[in-house]
């Protein structure tokens, strides 16, 4: 098994501020790959569902996104926690900063999923419905919903659905409007709180809250999982840093200034800590939060 930290788990949660919360991609891929914890956002997602069980579609690594390309020619996607029960084929995506081409990007991942279906020999026929979920940690539409639910309708005729099994969700971690269960907000909370919410689970007054902090607790506790994360930041920093990301190298055409900018968004996006962000851009804390805010 893996190292753990010696010591009282006192270390960890809000008094360790090295600690990587919930929010954080890898951390959020982490804890889904428990059955438990994915089935529970599941079940919270789907009010009223039960699902007996889940398959992963592989074993993750500490850079858990699942990639798939079907053309060395065409863009890749990676997909946070792809995974699939007897009925449907999942994607969970966690999205911590504002993106625009949602839209686009779940038109793209529905398509990806189903070519990975038809990938291993399933007729048209056998196809599973499929979801795409986002869990945004802001709200893309500004409607104030507590989620978004979407699947394809005929324009002239009222109510007739297309039925051909694809569903797009979007969560909204700071919605308002709409109903929700007791653990849909619990889980609210707890992720929108960041750093601050380690810790909490156990007084949290919520079983499901309770397990995902359990696991944040013990993954933070886990030396092997934090050293293999600090490697994938130094990755993350190193292949922005070198330029290969879609081509672009710092002092180019747009300028130094606006691809540091650039990287730290894209590392943010990623779930690389500001303090981290900060030091690869050789700037301060301070002008890191400027930056991430504009």
């Amino acid at each position: 098994m893996t190292k753990k930290h010696n010591g009282s788990r006192m270390v960890f949660g809000r008094t360790n501020r090295r600690d990587i919360p919930l929010e954080n991609d890898a951390m959020f891929a982490e804890v889904m790959r428990r059955k438990d914890a994915c089935i529970g956002l599941l079940e919270t997602i789907f009010e009223g569902r039960r699902i007996r069980d889940i398959v992963y579609e592989d074993d993750f690594s500490i850079e858990p996104q699942k990639n798939i390309i079907f053309d060395p020619g065409n863009k890749s996607i990676r997909l946070d926690v792809y995974f699939e029960d007897e009925d449907a084929v999942y994607d969970i995506e966690l999205q911590k900063v504002k993106r625009w081409n949602l839209a686009k990007r779940s038109r793209m991942y529905s398509s990806m999923m189903d070519a990975n279906m038809l990938d291993k020999g399933l007729e048209y026929d056998a196809l599973k419905k499929s979801y795409v979920i986002f869990v945004c940690m802001f709200d893309v539409f500004g409607k104030g919903m507590k989620s978004y639910r979407f699947r394809t309708m005929c324009e002239n005729v009222q109510g007739l659905p297309l039925d051909d099994g694809r569903y797009i969700i979007v969560v909204n971690t700071k919605g308002s409007v709409g109903g929700s269960t007791e653990d849909m907000d619990a889980f609210f909370r707890y992720l929108n709180g960041g750093i601050k919410s380690i810790g909490t689970g156990e007084h949290s007054g919520n079983s499901f809250v309770k397990k995902l902090d359990r696991y944040v607790l013990d993954i933070n506790g886990d030396e092997d999982w934090r050293q293999g994360y600090m490697k994938y930041e130094l990755n993350l920093i190193e292949k922005y840093k070198d330029g290969k990301s879609e081509g672009i190298s710092i002092g180019r055409a747009e300028g130094e200034a606006n691809e540091r900018n650039r990287m730290a968004k894209s590392l943010k996006e990623q779930g690389v800590p500001i303090e981290v962000i900060a030091k690869a851009a050789s700037i301060s804390i301070e002008e890191t939060k400027n930056i991430l805010n504009s």
